[in-house]
Parts: C-alpha cells; sequence; structure tokens
C-alpha cells in the first residue's frame, strides 16, 4: 500500500471490537483494510443519502445486534446463503403477497394479450 500513514490512537475496548469484527469476517484483512472502509463509508455518508436513482435497487437496513445475530446463526446454520437473502425473502413475505402476484400476471396476461392482438 502506498498510502500515507496516520496515527490513531484507541482504547483497548475499541481495539477488541475491531479485531473481534475483523476475525469474524473475511472480507476485511486487517485493521487497515476496515478503517479505511469505515472511514470512507462514513463520509460518504455524511454528505448526503443519495437519490432513489442513484442509489439503484439498493438499501441499507440498520437492524439490532439482536437480529443481525439471528440472521448470522440462520446463515451459519444453511437456511439462507446469505443475509441479504434472509432480509429480501422477508420483505417479499411480507409485501408480495398473493393478490399482488396474481394483479401482476393479470397485468401481464392482459400486456400480451393485447399486444397479440394487434397486428399491423
Amino acid at each position: 500500500m502506498d498510502g500515507e500513514r496516520i496515527t490513531l490512537r484507541l482504547e483497548p475496548e475499541d481495539l477488541e471490537l475491531i479485531d473481534a469484527f475483523v476475525k469474524k469476517r473475511p472480507e476485511f484483512s486487517n485493521r487497515s483494510q476496515l478503517a479505511r472502509i469505515a472511514i470512507r463509508t462514513y463520509i460518504e455518508g455524511a454528505q448526503g443519502a443519495p437519490s432513489s436513482e442513484e442509489r439503484g435497487t439498493r438499501v441499507t437496513v440498520e437492524v439490532p445486534r439482536a437480529v443481525l445475530h439471528i440472521l448470522s446463526t440462520m446463515v451459519k446454520e444453511g437456511y439462507y446463503t446469505s443475509i441479504d437473502g434472509a432480509i429480501e425473502e422477508t420483505i417479499r413475505k411480507e409485501f408480495v403477497t398473493k393478490e399482488h402476484l396474481e394483479e401482476a400476471k393479470k397485468r401481464a396476461h392482459e400486456t400480451r394479450k393485447s399486444t397479440l392482438e394487434y397486428v399491423p
């Protein structure tokens, strides 16, 4: 890494928290990588939330630690392939009801039908 070096003083409990976090998440190879990503994420977030067009289909959700622990355990035990997958499934179950699906199918069928009926 060719970047400049900075010195950061942290309390022992902060270092324990960081080390435990890095140990549980293989996507972070060390404290420095976590710090770089965390600082950048914090600054980008503090500069203002992006518009829905800038975000695309991505949403950030904050959950209580207990919920995150439950989701992580369910992923480890094979109920889900990822935490994102667990959240997506939960949202689908809550918002995509049978009625919504039937209505969407009906609209798609009507659209196909009107397209097929129009033959120039």
